[in-house]
Order: structure tokens, then sequence, then C-alpha cells
């Protein structure tokens, strides 16, 4: 009996000898999420999956895109990594159901998507709530230095990285070429050199602008702040309060006396219609206004330039255009990280901005690309872009950032309306977002 027990001991032990040596090589994950095993020292990693990878499934949440740019990219990055499959699913094109749809999702721990397209002012709520993965190890610094300043700053929440830059947008003057020989650089410039040309009889508006109460007044609103040297957050500290801030909300109102008499209830759109009009000589609007009033519709084609926002009194050499745009942020629930940022990678690579700005028009992150040429034929004005886009600065960034703007929008517009003067609206506001921030 004793014998017949350690004979099959012994079996057992020879048994469990072949089974660890037939699988000493075999990884516990596919290689593409986040328990890959790790690339041996002194090894190369080429960066493409490999034929012994197993195929992984990611998960892209993105909005509507009415151009052929996101599936062209998802066909180049399968093209490049045959073993990650990226699944699109395509949310409303509005951004406040976007960011209601993902508040629902990740507050609830949900890990079907792995990659979220967010608006350049969300990062910092995602960040707090602890929805998004950090990505300083994954997107080291000297990278960062190739992308435009501004959309990496919107990423960035407490010190650290929490989303990429996907492309980007910012304010721009449009002006009246055939009016003009060169633009303003100053908003005492821009007031009367519209003044004059009403006076004229040459156009029945000097500017139009977004003052409706609404998330572009607050973008507007920051540029005449920030081209002043004026800010609204110092970290966690609010400095709104200050002469530059008061100043450049009074030169802000200034503008309604060259601007149409509902400009208070203007948005985007109403701005754009009267400049393509021919009725104003100057527009503040969005860089997808540009092709608007070159159309065929428009009575200004071919007679429009486009400037950077002018400067304060008290600002610096140029002005500072309000940014917007969008991010690529992973969830903090995905179970394959890997293969996300492996997309996430391609997207703000050459290959993967190129197609963005030449199949989308969207404007790139990447700074070399604003001289590349093929980017430049498909969109000629992208290369007057790049002085606008390194100087434009993030609305600010905080967790409570939806609170701050119905702050900014509520007394800034009541400014305008003439219910108080700019330093009541600023008192106010410092108020509000100090006990905001409180919370």
């Amino acid at each position: 009996m004793n014998k017949r027990l350690l004979a099959l001991v012994l079996a057992v032990v020879m048994l469990m000898f072949v089974f660890s040596a037939c699988g000493g090589s075999e990884t516990a994950d596919n290689g593409t999420g986040d328990n890959a095993a790790e690339t041996p020292s002194g090894s190369e990693e080429t960066g493409d999956t490999t034929a012994s990878e197993q195929p992984v499934t990611i998960t892209l949440a993105q909005g509507k895109d009415v151009t052929d740019a996101t599936e062209n990219t998802i066909q180049a990055f399968e093209t490049k990594y045959p073993n990650i499959k990226v699944n699109f699913q395509e949310m409303p094109s509005e951004s406040d159901q976007q960011h209601n749809s993902y508040v629902t999702a990740l507050s609830a721990g949900d890990d079907s998507v792995d990659v979220y397209s967010i608006d350049v002012v969300w990062p910092a709520e995602f960040a707090a709530a602890g929805w998004v993965e950090p990505l300083d190890d994954y997107f080291p610094q000297s990278e960062r230095e190739k992308y435009l300043q501004g959309p990496i700053q919107s990423c960035t929440y407490d010190g650290k990285l929490y989303a990429a830059p996907f492309f980007t947008d910012a304010g721009l003057l449009y002006y009246r070429k055939d009016l003009m020989p060169t633009p303003p650089e100053t908003w005492d410039e821009l007031y009367n050199i519209g003044k004059q040309l009403m006076d004229e009889g040459k156009v029945e508006y000097g500017f139009v602008f977004q003052a409706n109460q609404y998330e572009g007044l607050v973008c507007d609103a920051l540029e005449y702040i920030h081209s002043n040297n004026g800010k609204v957050l110092d970290g966690s500290n609010v400095v709104l309060n200050s002469e530059n801030t008061i100043e450049a909300l009074d030169i802000f109102k200034k503008m309604l006396d060259i601007a149409p008499e509902g400009v208070t209830t203007y948005i985007e759109n109403d701005s754009l219609v009267a400049f393509q009009e021919g009725r104003a000589a100057f527009m503040r609007n969005w860089p997808y206004a540009w092709a608007v009033v070159n159309s065929d519709e428009s009575k200004v084609k071919d007679k429009v330039g486009i400037a950077p926002i002018p400067k304060g009194p008290k600002g610096d050499a140029t002005g500072k255009a309000t940014l917007g745009g969008w991010n690529l942020a992973i969830n903090k629930n995905s179970k394959n990280k890997d293969a996300a940022w492996k997309f996430v990678e391609f997207v703000i690579s050459e290959e993967g901005q190129k197609i963005q700005a030449i199949d989308g028009g969207h404007l790139p992150v990447l700074q070399s690309l604003y001289e590349d040429p093929d980017v430049i034929k498909a969109n000629p004005y992208f290369e007057s872009m790049y002085d606008v886009l390194i100087n434009a600065l993030p609305r600010p960034v905080s967790p409570f950032y939806p609170q701050i703007s119905e702050s900014m929008q509520i007394n800034i517009h009541k400014f305008l309306m003439g219910e108080f003067d700019a330093k009541a609206s600023v008192e106010n506001m410092t108020k509000e977002i100090g006990e905001i921030l409180a919370q």
C-alpha cells in the first residue's frame, strides 16, 4: 500500500514538472491589456502588435463626425495594429448631452467604453471624480513639448495629465481685408476702425460677437480678460478681482457701441450671418466660420482675413484667444488600458493628426503640422492659425467649471445689460466662485 502511494506521488510530481516546463513562456495576458508582460530589459519594443498576441477590442465614445476622419483614423490604426479592433460608439453632437451621458456611465463605474473624446473643459471634473486614468507614465514631458501648450494645459489637473489633446480650436478675429490694409492689434484700434467705417457708411456695424447669456459669452469675455493680463484662477485661488479684469470688462462693454442693438442675444450663428451678409467690419468667431464666409453664398467671399484676438492696454505682445477643442481620456475602469493608449497614441501621432486635419478639417495639436505641405494644401488658412493657437489659453481649469461658468455668464450679461458696473460684476463673481471652490 505504501509503495503504491509513493509511486502515485512521484507520478504527480513528474506531471507537474512537465506542465511547468511546457507553460513557462506563457504570459497572463495578451500583451495589449493592463496585465501584459513587461518588455525584457535590453530588448527592443516595436510598437506594433505581433501575431502571437490575442485580439482585443476597445470602444471609443465620440460625438457624431460628419466627415470621414474618424472612420479613416480607425482603419489606419487597425492596419498598423491588426490585433486591436476599435468599436466606435457614436454620441450625440451636442456636448451637453455627451457630458450627461458620460457622467452617468462613469459615476456608475461602467467599463464598456475605453476611450472618451471629451471637451477641453471636462478633464479637471473627470479627474477629480476619479473617472479617468492618469497618463503621465504613457505620455512623458519630452513628448508633450511637441504639442501646442494650451491644449496640454487643458489636459492637466493638480499637476497630473489626465487626457491627451485630440484637436484644437480657438477664437479668431475675422476682418474685411477689402476695407483695411492690416488688421488691428489692440481693442482700441478695432473700435476706432469699426466706428470710422460705420461713420463712412461702408458697414452697418463695426463689430459682431457673442454676448448672449451662455457659454459663448464666457469665451468672449475671457479673451478681453486674458488679453489684458487678467485671470480667473491661480491654482485654486480666485484672482479675478483686479484692475486689469475690471478694465477688460469695460472695454468689452464699449464694443456694444459699434455692435448691433441685439448683440446681447447673439450666439455664433447670429454673428456669422451679419458678417457673411457684409454688414460688419469685424467678427469674433471660431475657425469653422472660415468656410462659411468664403462659400459661394457669402457676400464677402475672398474679402476676409483672419487675425489673432486684439490685446488690451496691459496685455502682452499679442491677444489671448479662448481655447476650444477636444481631448482623449482613458476610462479608469477600462480592462484594456494599454490597448486604449495605443489608440490614443496613434491619434495624436503625426499620421493620426494628418488624417484628422486633411480628412476632417480639424486643427492639429501637433505643432509641426502647421508647416506640413499636405496639411496646408488641404487647409491653406491653417498657416495663419499657428500664431493664434500658440497663444490661446484654456478656460479656468477646475472640477467646478460648470458652476464657475454659470456665475460668469449671469454676472457678465447683467453688466452688459447695464444692471451694475464692471467693479460690482467682478466682486460678485469673485465671491460666488470662492464659495463654489469652498464646497
